[in-house]
């Protein structure tokens, strides 16, 4: 009677773990622990390594090398230890836990701006359990289905970040990070994580060549605003939270060489949103002028300013915050497509997703 008393309380005792305790909290995905790597656990058995190379780095001398003949075997031991024994161990023993969780998997669903589903989408990124800083994250790539989502494993308490791509709607800047804690189920129950990805899509970039600089810097001073598709790739892909306003993202150019700009300065360097008091920062450049490519130094400018350069450019305006300043500056490109010249500020990358994209601002007339 006694020994069954104590496999009782054993059993309790390593399924409360499995909840609440060392193993905690568990997501209802199937071998969780050995598919996401030691956690923070492995700091113990890495400690003399981590010293090594600490020491190794602030060349510590010969007092570094014993620790890093015992540092090394102990790590190499507790990695094969814990991901080859205690994790599948730890795993089989939660199993008939995981396997009475009511929910085990959460939704991606890409949507385009009028919230029809979006199929045939590639999906790509990283999840890992929000509470294991140490652990590294499990990598997925999948296309949406006819309802334009995608299923994954494990729901509580689980973070991560993942981009979308489709060759018929405009790609995304900057990833999607979430947290399944944060996201409220729907009314069918399932945890749905929402993504807009627009049809309108700016299009990419060509130069416009076959104008002299007399004909530019006539057609140059008045109103450039961005265009209705470069706005909706800046609500979405940006975050912008005003990319409808038409009084902003405009610049008035004068023929004077004197700039009205309501455009956030730097597009090139946002990830995120950029309608933030601290970085909106319009108006901060007062003066333009005119550069052909032969006015440019590349390789300095780029060296100095991480300035991405659109292939085949030929004429730029430059933004500055007087007629010499040249350190704090942006750059605008001229292009031309069907449907007639546009200054662009990228953004231009090399990335294979932004390779067809730059943001379009053109003349118009009030």
């Amino acid at each position: 009677m006694m020994k069954k008393l104590m496999m009782i309380a054993l059993c309790v005792a390593v399924l409360s773990g499995c909840k609440t305790g060392m193993f905690a909290p568990r997501s209802g995905q199937l071998f969780q622990t050995t598919r996401m790597c030691p956690g923070p656990g492995s700091l113990v058995y890495t400690a003399p390594l981590m010293m090594w190379v600490w020491g190794v780095q602030k060349r510590g001398g010969e007092w570094t090398i014993p620790i890093g003949i015992v540092g090394i075997p102990i790590a190499a031991t507790g990695f094969v230890v814990d991901e080859c024994v205690v994790s599948p161990l730890v795993d089989l023993v939660c199993l008939p836990y995981d396997l009475c969780q009511p929910k085990r998997s959460f939704y991606i669903r890409v949507v385009d701006e009028f919230g029809q589903p979006v199929p045939g989408a590639k999906v790509w990124g990283s999840i890992k359990k929000a509470d294991y800083y140490w652990m590294c994250g499990e990598d997925f790539s999948e296309t949406t289905d006819a309802a334009g989502e995608i299923l994954l494993d494990g729901t509580f308490h689980l973070e991560g970040y993942f981009w979308v791509s489709c060759p018929d709607h405009a790609s995304w800047w900057n990833n999607k990070k979430f947290k399944t804690a944060e996201i409220k189920p729907g009314s069918d129950g399932r945890i749905v994580i929402q993504l807009v990805l627009p049809k309108a899509n700016p299009g990419g970039w060509t130069a416009k060549k076959d104008i002299s600089r007399e004909e530019v810097l006539k057609l140059l001073p008045g109103k450039w605003s961005a265009d209705h598709q470069s706005r909706v790739w800046l609500r979405h892909g940006f975050g912008c939270r005003y990319a409808n306003d038409l009084d902003r993202h405009c610049l008035m150019l004068d023929a004077s060489g004197k700039v009205d700009s309501h455009a956030p300065s730097g597009y090139r360097y946002y990830f995120g949103d950029i309608d933030t008091s601290s970085s909106w920062n319009a108006g901060r450049y007062s003066a333009w002028r005119l550069q052909g490519k032969d006015d440019v130094d590349e390789a300095k400018e780029a060296h100095r300013n991480c300035e991405r350069f659109p292939p085949g450019w030929v004429w730029r305006i430059h933004l500055s915050e007087g007629p010499k300043n040249t350190t704090s500056s942006d750059n605008y490109y001229l292009g031309e497509d069907e449907k007639g010249m546009y200054l662009s500020p990228g953004p231009f990358s090399e990335r294979d997703k932004l390779s067809k994209l730059s943001l379009k601002y053109r003349k118009v007339t009030e």
